[in-house]
């Protein structure tokens, strides 16, 4: 259920949150005079250059250049979104966030906390079944997990009854309705009765970042056949937008990587050996939705999948998928074993360490992968392959680097591999200049507006709702609360940080009728820069309102008669003047 947390309540949150407390939770802070010292938790370092001020309510890292107030602390050190930091730091302060939600949202939030109520009691009942099943609590210890890591992960056992699990969960008052939503249980063809979906099976509970189970993945004890089953896509579990093991790796993975895994054995066997950052996905390939989550606690990341065919084909589609999301990934050769499960049961944790160790970055792996073709001297089959792959590579630099390699490699000239490429990438606009280099951003930015610049936000906005949390920069300055659009750019702000999609629709309501919707959607075209025109659009817009306001300012200066007054205006725009000067500097 999203809340109200607009500039008010992100105030009182702030006010009602003393800064010292809350990083003296997680940090032990020294007094320095007026202020607070300690080591940065966001890069190493031996000397103390993190301060802390009770006065500004701010902290501040002269060493890797961090700052913020205490929403900026949570976000940063526990891997929290902004509503996620707001709604921790609430429930610390005793604050009750209001809910804002229509009459859909509010049917679809009790329709989400039955099932999830249900999950809860499903995986309770499960995990109980291993006392009952003592030959089930036997296979898992024989896999080396024992009682601290089947509680971690809330493993349990679905036994071999048709209807066990539904006569518990009916018995504990819940419907057969709301427990077929849950995907718990099956209607027959006839539909005159229900069964359980999940026998005989260890359980595995899928939590989200929130830590509610969604969903459960079950594994044979035998080698029957299917090996995993999984919950259907219900209300509140959708396989491509959720990772297993996410829920405890988010908040270990700030200074490291991710490790991307196959299965949920996997991913346990890893933490058993000390990787607490290794997620899985869910019986499915990855996905954009899935880099995206990631993508918000770390940038790094191995792919440790099977060593079989299919399992190096889906590491090809990952490492490709992270290229074009703009991330790095490193590849994890496992031999001798066909998982991470099986060689750290065979070879152990400092032989993995090693495996990670000499892991592949983009171009060995796509080398590695391909050598078959190299060692069969099928040298334009092996050039074809790696174009194939190297048009998810969106810096050209790379690129480049990438042809010299290959070239080297083949023993044909880059001229001619880059030659060819361009002829194969001539539909698709993929072009690479070898000797002229790429036009900077601000340049194309600078020319591609052609409209206000406010107008300009707003309409890349609505193609990608994540800029709006860059708002921040004008909502929270008081020196634009006066002026054209603030109060748009407040909502559209307020919106984003509640977790409100922004779309025509919710346009027309947050401008209530002030400005025809339609010129921000007539053209949806942008480039891949478009976070850096926004950025550019931002500062231009700055610009402008620092000289509205001095303007409004010099004006009231030739009409004030207080001599105090008129030292406080003065300063006011001497401030003003340094802010224009140093804001054209960076657009120049």
């Amino acid at each position: 259920m999203p809340y109200r947390l607009d500039s008010d309540v992100i105030s009182r949150i702030l006010e009602q949150n003393n800064i010292v407390d809350v990083i003296e939770e997680f940090l032990p802070l020294k007094k320095a005079g007026a202020n607070y010292n300690t080591c940065c938790p966001f890069h190493k370092e031996k000397t103390p250059s993190f301060i802390v001020s009770p006065d500004k309510q701010m902290f501040h890292c002269f060493g890797c250049g961090e700052s913020g107030d205490s929403i900026s602390f949570v976000t940063k050190y526990k891997n929290y979104t902004f509503v996620e930091a707001a709604e921790y730091l609430a429930r610390r302060a005793g604050i009750v966030l209001e809910e804002t939600a229509s009459t859909k949202d509010s049917i679809n939030k009790q329709q989400s906390d039955r099932l999830y109520k249900i999950n809860r009691d499903a995986a309770a009942y499960y995990y109980s079944n291993l006392k009952r099943y003592p030959e089930v609590a036997a296979y898992l210890k024989n896999r080396k997990i024992e009682a601290n890591v089947i509680k971690k992960f809330g493993i349990g056992y679905a036994s071999d009854g048709w209807d066990n699990l539904l006569k518990y969960l009916t018995s504990k008052g819940y419907n057969e309705d709301d427990i077929l939503k849950a995907g718990l249980i099956i209607q027959n063809k006839t539909k005159d009765r229900y069964y359980d979906r999940f026998r005989k099976r260890v359980m595995f509970p899928i939590f989200d970042i929130k830590n509610r189970i969604i969903g459960f993945g079950g594994r044979v004890l035998d080698d029957s056949l299917p090996k995993y089953l999984n919950s259907p896509e219900t209300l509140i579990f959708n396989k491509g937008y959720n990772m297993y093991g996410l829920n405890i790796a988010r908040e270990a993975v700030r200074d490291k990587s991710f490790i991307l895994v196959e299965g949920y054995m996997d991913v346990i066997k890893m933490h058993v050996h000390g990787y607490d950052t290794a997620v899985a996905a869910l019986g499915t390939a990855l996905t954009e939705n899935q880099i995206k989550l990631m993508k918000r606690y770390s940038k790094s990341f191995y792919l440790a999948l099977d060593s079989d065919n299919a399992g190096q084909n889906a590491a090809i589609k990952a490492i490709n998928l992270l290229k074009r999301n703009g991330l790095d990934g490193r590849v994890v050769i496992i031999p001798n074993a066909k998982d991470p499960d099986e060689y750290l049961n065979k070879f152990g944790k400092i032989n993995f360490d090693k495996l990670i160790e000499n892991s592949l970055d983009y171009y060995s792996f796509l080398e590695f992968h391909y050598k078959e073709l190299f060692e069969n001297s099928n040298k334009v089959e092996y050039i074809n392959k790696f174009f194939d792959n190297i048009v998810n590579v969106g810096s050209e630099i790379e690129k480049e680097l990438i042809f010299e390699k290959l070239s080297g490699k083949v023993g044909v000239s880059k001229e001619s591999i880059v030659k060819e490429y361009n002829k194969r990438s001539t539909k698709q606009g993929t072009f690479v200049k070898s000797a002229a280099p790429p036009e900077p951003a601000k340049t194309r930015a600078a020319v591609k507006i052609t409209t206000s610049h406010e107008e300009e936000l707003i309409r890349l906005i609505l193609m990608n709702n994540d800029l709006a949390y860059q708002l921040k920069e004008i909502v929270n300055e008081d020196t634009f609360k006066d002026l054209e659009y603030y109060q748009i750019f407040k909502r559209m702000y307020e919106c984003k940080i509640n977790d409100q999609r922004i779309d025509k629709d919710s346009l027309n309501e947050i401008i209530m009728d002030n400005v025809d919707v339609s010129i921000f959607v007539q053209n949806d075209d942008v480039d891949d820069n478009s976070e850096a025109y926004f950025k550019d659009c931002m500062k231009r817009l700055k610009i402008k309102y620092y000289e509205k306001k001095k303007t409004i300012l010099t004006d009231s200066l030739k009409q004030s008669e207080n001599a105090a007054n008129s030292r406080e205006i003065m300063n006011e725009i001497f401030s003003l003047a340094k802010k224009i000067k140093s804001t054209k500097e960076e657009v120049n």
